[in-house]
């Protein structure tokens, strides 16, 4: 049963996502029985789509909190306040700045918008090339890297900038961590489960007080009408628990990495340097299969592999436990081999194409067709093809490689084209 395998999840040391590692938290509602904090629109509970009381002071402190005009929350994933931002601007020309996550291109095709896809060219230089008045950013990326605050600063004069932030609502709790966005950009996302101790699903956005109506409006086209109370009771806990206390978690968090790196530098592995130093990429080129199965087979389980590496995500709610990674990284070899094929992107920048019709294709038949929707590794979630791109013999084999269950786009050995 579903219910008994989720007792068993303490058996094994988690570095992935939600950011409370299963751990033990010592505020509501982790620190009571789950169903007693389980509840439904009420006159004692507010109501998230028209929050008026109790969530709407709960909204306030967090808005304060990350020094932003507005705070919006969502029990339903980051994936919701996507599609509310998107929708909200639907009016405008869209720039996706460098791959996004799926729910990007998602939104953009629910909303009939017209969007187009950059890689590799300086923003200011995409945004001209193809006229927007939108840009989406990520930052951080998947593996902790941002793109200048004052680049985006700098657009955000300029153009509508929405800012998917989800890997980085911790930034505004530690000085060693980067600026939040939220001190840069009127639109910001944050997923706030990715790296705080809130339960999965908890995100936030935050918006201009004078456009806080416009999107809520949209807010309610989306978002679930039975939203998670305890999801929603987690995300003030834990921001306020990092208010208060975030500075002394990520000191300890930033000693331990740094403890971590030491040794498995030693053991002969090297790591990604990152922005955040709380994602944690050891590089294992043409590895990182092998040194995945080699980690979930002693009982830790990594957020995320590649090809070529091995991401962890660390909290104060794991740091202590890198530890047994290093001792794992002592006792084998770092794993090599041939690097696998990957799918390079088109530079420059490109229409995304969103097709109202599609059929579904085996594998082996897609060469010289083109994508329907976005088709990646999951996670992070960023695709290595586009909506409407051509599918040609490097791209067929990028699809051939990804795996059943750690991917997108792909469905029993098929692939959605353009009919």
């Amino acid at each position: 049963m579903l219910g008994e395998r989720l007792t068993e999840l303490n058996e094994y040391i988690s570095f992935h996502t939600p950011g409370h590692s299963g751990g033990m938290i010592d505020f509501p509602p982790f620190n009571v029985p789950l169903t007693a904090t389980d509840t439904t629109e009420t006159p004692f509970t507010d109501d998230l789509k028209y929050p008026e009381s109790i969530i709407a002071e709960a909204e306030e402190f967090v808005r304060k909190a990350y020094g932003a005009e507005s705070a919006m929350f969502s029990t339903a994933g980051a994936t919701a306040l996507v599609q509310t931002a998107v929708y909200r601007n639907r009016k405008e020309r869209f720039l996706v700045f460098e791959p996004a996550h799926s729910s990007v291109y998602n939104a953009l095709r629910l909303s009939g918008a017209e969007a187009f896809q950059s890689v590799g060219i300086p923003p200011e230089r995409a945004v001209a090339g193809c006229g927007a008045t939108a840009v989406i950013i990520t930052s951080p990326d998947y593996y902790g890297r941002i793109i200048d605050p004052e680049t985006v600063k700098k657009l955000n004069s300029a153009v509508k900038v929405i800012v998917d932030a989800s890997h980085g609502a911790h930034f505004a709790f530690s000085d060693k961590l980067p600026v939040s966005a939220t001190e840069y950009a009127d639109t910001v996302i944050h997923s706030l489960h990715k790296t705080m101790p809130v339960m999965t699903g908890g995100a936030v956005m935050h918006v201009r007080a004078d456009e806080y109506e416009d999107h809520m409006s949209a807010f309610r086209l989306f978002h679930t009408t039975s939203p998670s109370y305890p999801v929603m009771a987690s995300i003030e806990g834990a921001v306020r628990l990092f208010s208060e206390r975030g500075k002394a978690l990520y000191d300890k968090v930033y000693s331990d990495v740094a403890d971590f790196k030491k040794a498995a530098e030693q053991y002969g592995y090297a790591l990604f340097e990152s922005d955040d130093f709380s994602r944690v990429t050891i590089s294992v080129p043409g590895g990182g299969k092998a040194l995945y199965g080699i980690l979930t087979g002693s009982g830790i389980v990594p957020e995320f592999r590649s090809a070529d590496t091995v991401t962890l995500i660390v909290t104060p709610y794991n740091s202590g436990k890198l530890g047994a990674v290093a001792d794992v990284l002592a006792a084998c070899p770092c794993p090599r081999s041939e690097r696998a094929p990957h799918a390079e992107p088109p530079k420059g920048v490109f229409r995304l194409e969103f097709a109202n019709e599609s059929e579904r294709v085996p594998l082996s038949d897609c060469i010289g067709r083109r994508a329907f929707g976005a088709i990646g590794e999951y996670p992070p979630g960023t695709p290595g093809i586009f909506p409407g791109q051509v599918i040609g013999a490097e791209e067929y084999r990028y699809l051939s490689r990804l795996l059943p269950g750690a991917s997108f786009g792909l469905d029993k050995g098929c692939v959605d084209v353009i009919k």
